[in-house]
């Protein structure tokens, strides 16, 4: 880690650290086809972060979680009772950690402090860490609702530095959402992508500084 020269690290939430395809679990009672649902409903989540981003017509990541469920139920041809809909969305605040991630955190806050950077509102991030027992390992959880617009916009990666009290280069980045990745790169932090999937880089650029399949890969790089 002695090459990156970073002093701290930061983490997208969704995706990366808490594993939005649990969010699947939750949608099962409601659809047929739950994985379809979810991946349908995450795609239009992040569809309404960025739109509202350009548009400058922020509304914090759950009520952009609710329209986005209310679009994917019309797409389904579903009619959710108030009940469904409070139990779909309340999936977001018992989110699933990567198998990995519960015994890889400690490791890493032995060495470095440890943010939360994402989209999530504070209610969301703060449930989801403690109900996941995560929350003693980040110092900080920063969310873009203090600047009232989402990621990949510098104006939430300018958080970090904020709050952490370091450098841009000194921060390491995390995240598994490609565009994410992109955007963090272009504001300058070092970046890690955990692709787990295998997916390829994004032709646009630039490029992450580290690339790992998951957490453990991830600890044993910054040993």
């Amino acid at each position: 880690m002695a090459t990156l020269r970073v002093k701290g690290i930061a983490f997208d939430m969704y995706g990366t650290v808490v594993d939005v395809g649990a969010v699947a679990e939750a949608c099962k009672e409601v659809a047929p086809d739950a994985a379809a649902f979810n991946a349908q409903w995450r795609a239009k989540q992040l569809e309404y972060t960025f739109l509202r981003s350009l548009m400058g017509k922020y509304q914090d990541f759950w009520k952009v979680s609710e329209q986005a469920l209310q679009f994917t139920a019309q797409r389904f041809g579903l009619e959710l009772n108030a009940e469904q809909r409070r139990r779909l969305m309340e999936a977001w605040l018992r989110p699933t950690p990567y198998p990995e991630v519960a015994a890889a955190l400690p490791r890493l806050a032995a060495r470095y402090p440890l943010a939360v950077l994402s989209n999530g509102t504070r209610k969301m991030l703060q449930a989801g860490l403690e109900q996941s027992g995560l929350r003693p390992h980040f110092r900080w959880v920063i969310t873009a609702d203090q600047v009232k617009v989402y990621k990949p916009s510098p104006k939430v990666y300018g958080l970090a530095p904020r709050h952490m009290k370091l450098k841009k280069r000194q921060i390491l980045f995390v995240s598994s959402n490609s565009f994410d990745v992109l955007g963090a790169k272009s504001f300058g932090f070092t970046v890690c992508w955990i692709n787990r999937t295998g997916a390829p880089s994004d032709p646009i650029g630039p490029l992450p500084d580290l690339v790992v399949s998951s957490f453990d890969e991830l600890v044993v790089a910054v040993s």
